[in-house]
């Protein structure tokens, strides 16, 4: 009986470990669930293009996209373990490293797998019709003006309030000059721009943007941009000099230099390097596929998946960093 209880009492406790890890949050290995954002979004389908190349490329590893929380949501379930891969914002790593702006601490058991996915840049939008030329003669004017983000704790409103930082305004100095400042949703940025009730819209964008698109095509905006030095003050954020190329919306007719920032795939630091090494390959091997399934991937630029400019700051995994060397894409 005493040899039947121990066999007995060791299952239990086998079992038990493994309820333990499920209800902290970490999947199994060849379990994994890539958290993207709201299903139908860029990144739902970006990241089920990524499930899929993994799994043609390892078809024994059971991997999916998941609509879990966005750019920061998961940066914050990856800091809490309770997710082990997901599809981050290069600038968003670099704040959650260090602690800031929508991090009130720092995240250090994040690892990256691939950066420079794609393409993102910080849109600024202004009024047709509103005479604003330029961010910085509104702060040099002290010009009234109705300024709309999306809601705030985003990354496309932290980005907002880091632009106008940059050519020195805040939201309270647009208030204070007898403007208004309002954090709501598209549809209603939507309709308050056709109605003339909107004169500045700053958000996160790509090519093909919906909002913009739109706007565009019904000529209610301009895309315009900052000074090289206000660009330039964005970099500490972790925001690159990136190029927009002209006709990427209905009237844009230049080139604009926009602060720009790119989708890297990261992890936990408890993926082992087998799982990062298979996943990182079938990645940065995939890409005419992965282009298939989205054009967003058009900017991957496999070689520099493993670039430190790509990854906020935060360190490659090892299995990923053993792949890079392999190809002799780093040192």
């Amino acid at each position: 009986m005493k040899k039947s209880n121990q066999v007995i009492f060791g299952v239990l406790v086998s079992v038990m470990t493994v309820f333990f890890a499920c209800a902290a949050g970490f999947a199994a290995p060849q379990d994994l669930k890539i958290g993207s954002n709201k299903v139908g979004s860029t990144w739902y389908v970006q990241a089920a293009c990524i499930a899929d190349a993994v799994k043609k490329a390892y078809p024994g590893m059971e991997i999916d996209a998941a609509p879990i929380a966005g750019g920061i949501g998961n940066l914050k379930l990856l800091g809490k373990g309770q997710m082990n891969i997901a599809l981050t914002m290069g600038n968003n790593n670099l704040w959650a490293w260090n602690g800031q702006v929508l991090f009130d601490k720092p995240i250090r058991n994040i690892r990256t797998l691939v950066g420079g996915l794609d393409q993102f840049y910080v849109g600024i939008a202004v009024r047709r019709g509103s005479g604003i030329k330029s961010l910085e003669d509104i702060v040099k004017n002290k010009q009234k003006i109705r300024l709309m983000t999306v809601q705030r704790g985003t990354t496309g409103e932290a980005s907002a309030a880091h632009v106008l930082e940059a050519v020195g305004m805040t939201y309270d100095d647009i208030k204070k000059w007898g403007g208004a400042v309002d954090h709501t949703d598209f549809e209603a940025i939507t309709n308050a721009i056709k109605d003339g009730r909107c004169d500045v819209f700053i958000q996160a964008l790509s090519k093909g943007h919906p909002t913009f698109t739109e706007l565009a095509v019904l000529g209610k905006i301009d895309l315009i941009t900052i000074s090289k030095d206000s660009l330039k003050k964005l970099e500490k954020y972790g925001y690159t000099q990136s190029l927009l190329p002209k006709d990427s919306f209905k009237g844009q007719t230049a080139d604009l230099i926009l602060p720009g920032y790119r989708s890297t795939l990261t992890v936990t630091d408890k993926m082992d390097d087998e799982t990062a090494y298979k996943i990182t390959k079938a990645v940065v091997e995939g890409k005419d596929a992965l282009v298939k399934g989205h054009k967003a991937f058009a900017e991957f630029e496999p070689s520099k998946g493993g670039s430190p400019e790509n990854l906020g700051g935060v360190p490659l995994h090892p299995g990923a960093a053993k792949y890079y060397k392999e190809k002799g894409y780093i040192k």
